[in-house]
């Protein structure tokens, strides 16, 4: 399954919480998978690279503020992709979205994420 659309800026939670992320909005044509949650993926920019990512699609519960998100944590990118048209491809499901106690919580389970993807990652490189 895969999406297109354009990179737009958020809230800069994940900025905050460590983890930054590109929140994309999906091209009208494009079908996001039903099922909210984390996910594995990969993201093609317009530059021709295809980056891993971890990936969270739905509310967010633990910091519930406006509407419903697709936004990617790209792994070892530190850059701009704001306007860019990308690319998504789901590729593994990791998680359904869980509400945390704390925004330390969510980070420690984000950093959790990180490490299974990269691990399941470096299994399919």
């Amino acid at each position: 399954m895969h999406i297109t659309g354009i990179v737009s800026e958020g809230k800069r939670i994940g900025r905050r919480l460590g983890f930054p992320t590109a929140n994309i909005l999906p091209d009208s044509e494009s079908a996001p998978p039903k099922k909210n949650g984390v996910y594995i993926a990969s993201i093609a920019l317009e530059d021709g690279r295809t980056l891993s990512c971890i990936l969270n699609q739905g509310g967010h519960p633990t910091l519930p503020e406006g509407a419903p998100t697709i936004e990617a944590h790209v792994l070892d990118f530190d850059g701009d992709l704001y306007g860019q048209r990308v690319e998504v491809l789901y590729l593994k499901y990791l998680r359904p979205e869980i509400r945390f106690e704390t925004p330390e919580a969510l980070r420690a389970q984000i950093a959790s994420d990180e490490a299974r993807a990269r691990e399941w990652l470096a299994i399919w490189d």
